[in-house]
Parts: structure tokens; sequence; C-alpha cells
């Protein structure tokens, strides 16, 4: 049985890990769960989230049998859209960052970077990366990229190389895509019969394909895409930020986020299959 699981994948930017907020202090749980909210926040990860019901439900119309019938259908779809409830999701992630800032010793940090962009440039370049949700960021980005890589935008690349693998968006991205293509798969097997299921060996192979070709997509296409984004921004800018996205706590920051949230979204789909065979 071959799904068509290209039809799944979300491939865009929307959700890449940037950071922001405004802690109210270093330690203490309130103060942990504030620097984690509006870190959070400030990355729009609460939009990214409310993308993962729509993407599995999406994804099943497609693979799930013709001859399923439409109210077997329905009860799925509202299972999905259960374990995926964007404000439990929520609440989820930044529990677990805030264990993971308290597991690894890292309260400081997480508080730090929360501070770090609360400041104009990193408000600014954040806000900028709402331009890959423009009707219109297709045709303009590829006219972009189609101009002559001059020394200067060479510069510029490398320099954003670097920025993208500390904001771990590729990571972030390429874990999102194989979670929710997992629990899709997870949950056609609990709707067909045993002759029409995908068996563990499938799966895992067609999950670390999936993995190769997103990761190696995105690899490619992240850093054309954040050049297009940042256009406007001066080169002393582009670099500040960059050192801003090294430092130690951003670096720290940026994986625990991306853990958090491939985490909270695997434990809620783990609930799918076993919701829809429970008979819920």
């Amino acid at each position: 049985m071959k799904l068509q699981t290209k039809s799944y994948l979300i491939m865009a930017l929307a959700g890449a890990v940037l950071l922001a907020g405004c802690a109210s202090g270093p330690t203490g749980e309130p103060a942990q769960t504030s620097a984690a909210n509006r870190v959070l926040e400030a990355y729009d990860v609460p939009d990214l989230l409310a993308q993962a019901a729509p993407a599995v439900n999406q994804s099943l119309d497609k693979n799930l049998p013709d001859d399923t019938p439409a109210a077997e259908r329905q009860r799925l779809r509202n299972i999905v859209f259960d374990a995926y409830a964007p404000d439990a999701l929520y609440t989820d992630v930044v529990s677990r960052l805030r264990n993971n800032a308290d597991a690894d010793g890292r309260k400081r940090d997480l508080a730090s970077a929360a501070d770090h962009l609360t400041a104009p440039l990193a408000q600014r370049m954040i806000s900028l990366e709402s331009v890959t949700g423009d009707e219109n960021f297709t045709a303009s980005f590829n006219s972009f990229i189609d101009q002559p890589a001059t020394d200067a935008r060479k510069r510029r690349l490398r320099i954003i190389d670097s920025l993208s693998d500390d904001m771990q968006i590729v990571q972030l991205q390429t874990g999102f895509n194989v979670t929710l293509l997992e629990t899709m798969i997870r949950a056609r097997n609990a709707v067909v019969d045993s002759g029409r299921q995908v068996d563990d060996t499938q799966i895992d192979r067609m999950l670390t394909n999936t993995r190769e070709g997103i990761r190696s997509k995105l690899d490619e296409r992240v850093p054309l895409m954040l050049l297009y984004v940042y256009r406007d921004v001066d080169d002393a800018d582009l670099q500040a930020y960059a050192d801003l996205q090294s430092e130690p706590d951003m670096i720290w920051t940026n994986r625990a986020i991306e853990s958090a949230i491939i985490a909270s979204l695997a434990a809620a789909g783990e609930k799918v299959p076993a919701a829809y065979s429970a008979g819920s």
C-alpha cells in the first residue's frame, strides 16, 4: 500500500524556532512559566500548534481508502482535533520547556533568552518572517532568488547559514512533519483492515525516507528564504542578530523549544489510534 505522503508535507517556514519574550525573573516556577510563555508566543508557536490537527486530517482524507464510511472519517477527524487541541498542546509545550530548564539547570538561560529578544532588533527580525504567509510570497521569493549571486549576497548567505543552524529551523520543521506523518499512518492503521495496514518496518522506512527528504530540501531552501525575508536588513543588523542567536543561552533555548514541541506532538499523536480503537 503506497500512501500519498507527499500530499501531507507542510514544507513551510511558518513556526520556525524564533525566540523572544520577557521573564519576570530567573528562578521560581511563576518566573519560568512566564519566560516560557513569552518565548513561545513571540515565536508564534501557538499558530504552529494550531496547524497540527488540520495537517493530519488533510493527510488522512487523502490516504484513507475510498470505501471508508463517512461516519468513520468524521469520528476519526474529531478524535484528531481533540488530541491536538491547540490550547492543551500549548500548555503541554510550556510545561515541557519549563521542565527542560529545570532539569538542565538552565532557568537563568531561559529567562536571559527571553530578555535578549525584547530588543527592537530581535522584534523586527521576528516580525519580518510573517511575509512567508503572504499569498504573493512564492512569486516574489522566486524573483529575488533568480537575481545574480553577487559577492555581497554570498557573504550574507554565509551569515544566514549559521543563523539558521543556531535557530534550529530545519530541525523543528523536519520533526514537525515526521511526527505528524507517523500519527497519520498509525491512525489510518486503526481504521483499515489488517490487509491494508502498514507494518512497523514499512513505517520506519517511510519515516526515515521522509525525514531525509525534508531535511535535504530544507537545508537548501531555508537559508534562501531567510535571505529573502531579511533582504532589507543591513549587514550590521543581520550580523548582530546572528551573534545574538549564537549566544549560549539562545542556543540552549532554541534546542529546548524544538524538543518540547516535538515531544508534545508525539504524545498527542499517540492518543489518536488508541482513542479510535477504544471507540471514543
